[in-house]
């Protein structure tokens, strides 16, 4: 019974610099360990404490903490390397972790955004789990790691202007060596007084995500706009220059694609498309939110499928934490009421945007 005391004493002050001030209404302020651990045992029944928290420590603790983005699953009860697997946190690729505390340069202390579990529990650190994964990584040597594709289409590339900032995931591309851990991110909503978001669509599902986007556009053509594509092919009589299509040069799209003018662009039956940053800033200054897609204009032959779904793979790997949502409908009605919730949630609600982006 005396140990179980001890033991739930010991329990209950845990926390550093913390004060244990009375033990069932005795002061004990003054009073050597050995002394209260007789009044412990000499206590019959239940046991009230009367502790005064370090607060001081308390918002230390709250100024330290920093919201990174999981970019990898971990499943503690799979990590040998863990101290306690029943104090690792599992988390997902995606999840929003608050870090309460980085002063172990091995395990990190978190919590998971969003759990009904308030207490913080064991996450790896950055740098153990780059060392855990060059280690790895040394041993298997995965093909995937070692060839470069081939098959990579030129399309969504930003041109960069800065240095990534300390702590924050590096861009990654088709042969980049460097591990995805943690992104350090914080809630960002725009004020009334900045322009609105780019939404970028992404998928395989061509036509219906066109049809996907006119529809929103046309719902609400004062709050979205689309960015009008160039291409290299010639304008057809109906079409008009400016709205359909901005028509150039294939000479003048070429010393765009060098000047990083288009941030999307590919090449279907010997003409170029593309879109350009110009197009979209239009859209942006009119305060509408511009709407743009990304896929593929054409279906690839059978013999490119194989080297296409590895690149796929790739990809979701290095880019799949820059998704904000997955839209998955088979039916057109639904797919377009659940991407306007979407396009909505994300305008009026908090996101959770890395770090460097409001900084910059």
């Amino acid at each position: 019974m005396k140990n179980r005391k001890n033991i739930n004493l010991v329990s209950t002050i845990r926390h550093k610099n913390n004060i244990l001030r009375e033990v069932n209404g005795n002061l004990i302020t003054h009073k050597r360990p050995d002394e209260i651990s007789q009044i412990l045992s000499q206590s019959q029944g239940s046991i009230t404490l009367k502790i005064i928290p370090a607060v001081v420590e308390e918002d230390k603790l709250k100024e330290s903490r920093v919201y990174l983005r999981a970019l990898f699953d971990y499943t503690p009860f799979d990590d040998k390397a863990t101290p306690c697997q029943e104090a690792g946190l599992p988390f997902k690729r995606g999840d929003i972790l608050q870090v309460v505390s980085q002063e172990d340069t091995t395990w990190w202390q978190a919590k998971k955004v969003g759990d009904c579990n308030l207490r913080a529990a064991l996450i790896p650190s950055t740098q153990f789990q780059e060392r855990y994964l060059y280690c790895r990584s040394n041993l298997i040597q995965p093909m995937r790691y070692r060839k470069r594709s081939s098959s990579l289409r030129r399309s969504f590339r930003l041109k960069k202007d800065r240095q990534s900032a300390p702590g924050e995931a590096h861009t990654p591309d088709a042969n980049h060596t460097d591990f995805l851990i943690y992104e350090e991110v914080t809630q960002y909503l725009p004020r009334p007084s900045e322009r609105p978001r780019l939404i970028v669509l992404i998928g395989s599902l061509g036509a219906r995500i066109t049809e996907l986007k006119q529809k929103v556009i046309a719902e609400n053509p004062r709050h979205y706009g689309l960015a009008v594509p160039h291409t290299t092919r010639a304008r057809k009589c109906h079409e008009r220059e400016g709205v359909e299509y901005h028509f150039i040069t294939k000479a003048a799209f070429e010393a765009d694609i060098q000047n990083g003018k288009f941030i999307e662009y590919g090449e279907y039956k010997d003409n170029l498309y593309g879109t350009s940053l110009e197009s979209i800033n239009r859209v942006l200054d009119q305060n509408k939110v511009c709407l743009v897609d990304v896929q593929p204009e054409f279906s690839p032959p059978e013999e490119d499928l194989q080297e296409m779904n590895q690149s796929a793979e790739r990809m979701e790997e290095c880019y799949g934490h820059w998704v904000d949502y997955v839209l998955v409908r088979e039916d057109p009605v639904s797919a377009l009421a659940e991407l306007q919730v979407v396009l909505e949630r994300v305008q009026m609600e908090p996101q959770w945007v890395p770090v460097s982006w409001v900084r910059s």
